[in-house]
Formats: C-alpha cells, sequence, structure tokens
C-alpha cells in the first residue's frame, strides 16, 4: 500500500475502500444532526424536528455506517464480507428515500410551493433539509466502498496465479 498525501492508494486500485467508508460515515453522522425540513430562504419561520439528543432511528444509522466500516476493513481477507458496506449503504440509502417519502406526503402543505401560514397569515415554502440529501452521499459512499473492495479483491486474484496459460509453437 502505497501514501500519497493523506489518502492511502492501493497500487492500481485507487482509493481505498475504508476511506470511502469513512467518507460515507461521515456523512451519515453529520446528516442525522441536520434536519429534515426547513423554510425556505427568504422566508420567516423555523421548523422543530425533534430534541437535541440523537434518536433511535439515528443511532441506528450511525451503527450501519461502523459497520460498513468495518466491513470495508475486514474486506481485503475475506472477499464475501466486500457486500457488507454494499448492504449497509443500501439500507442506509432506503431509509433516505423513506424518510423522503414519508416528509413529502405527511405534511398538511406541498413541499417547494408558497403556501399561507394559517396562524400569521405570512407566505412561507417548506424544503427539504441537509438530513435526506447527506444520507444518500452517506449510502452511495458505502455502496461504493463495497463495490471498489469488490473489483480490487478480483484484480489480486488474477495476478496472483501461480503459473501462465503454456503456449505452444507448431
Amino acid at each position: 500500500m502505497k501514501n500519497i498525501g493523506i489518502v492511502p492508494v492501493v497500487k492500481n486500485r485507487g482509493i481505498s475502500p475504508v476511506v470511502l467508508a469513512i467518507a460515507g460515515f461521515a456523512a451519515i453522522v453529520v446528516g442525522i444532526h441536520q434536519g429534515v425540513l426547513h423554510v425556505a430562504p427568504g422566508y420567516q419561520g423555523t421548523i422543530n424536528a425533534g430534541g437535541e439528543v440523537p434518536g433511535r432511528r439515528e443511532w441506528l444509522l450511525a451503527g450501519m455506517g461502523i459497520i460498513g466500516i468495518v466491513g470495508a476493513a475486514v474486506a481485503p481477507w475475506r472477499k464475501r464480507l466486500s457486500v457488507v458496506p454494499v448492504a449497509v449503504g443500501g439500507i442506509v440509502l432506503f431509509e433516505a428515500f423513506r424518510t423522503m417519502f414519508v416528509a413529502a406526503n405527511g405534511l398538511r402543505y406541498p413541499l417547494y410551493t408558497e403556501t399561507t401560514y394559517p396562524f400569521s397569515g405570512e407566505p412561507i415554502m417548506f424544503i427539504f433539509g441537509a438530513e435526506p440529501f447527506l444520507l444518500v452521499a452517506g449510502g452511495g459512499f458505502l455502496v461504493g466502498a463495497g463495490i471498489v473492495g469488490l473489483r480490487g479483491r478480483r484484480t489480486r486474484e488474477n495476478r496472483d496465479e501461480m503459473s501462465s496459460p503454456s503456449s505452444r509453437a507448431t
């Protein structure tokens, strides 16, 4: 393994799957501390979507990110474990899209459409916050870590052949 700067690069494989998994975990952790919905800039109002302490869903998503890192770190020794970051990333992506669907259909007011707030009569617009987008990025990084781990393992197996095919001169 050769280090170039701060990003470990494996010879002929590009970025290490562990680096991608760590980036995915970081995106998930930052995402769970953001809000699902916000009031659009230029409008007054706030949405209090919960307390300061992460809930059960947020802890589970962070745990999924840790499992993805462990799977990517162990994958070079056990090829089958390269599937772990892919599966975990798929779960995070599913949760992000489910959250967006529930938020879009569970609101009394439409998203991305100016409407009048009934209590104040002021125009207001609800938009998605950073959380769903960061969860999608984190899930994508985890899926990418698993794919890079699978591809890197395959190329190493091809190079470790003991003998080359025989050539016959006729």
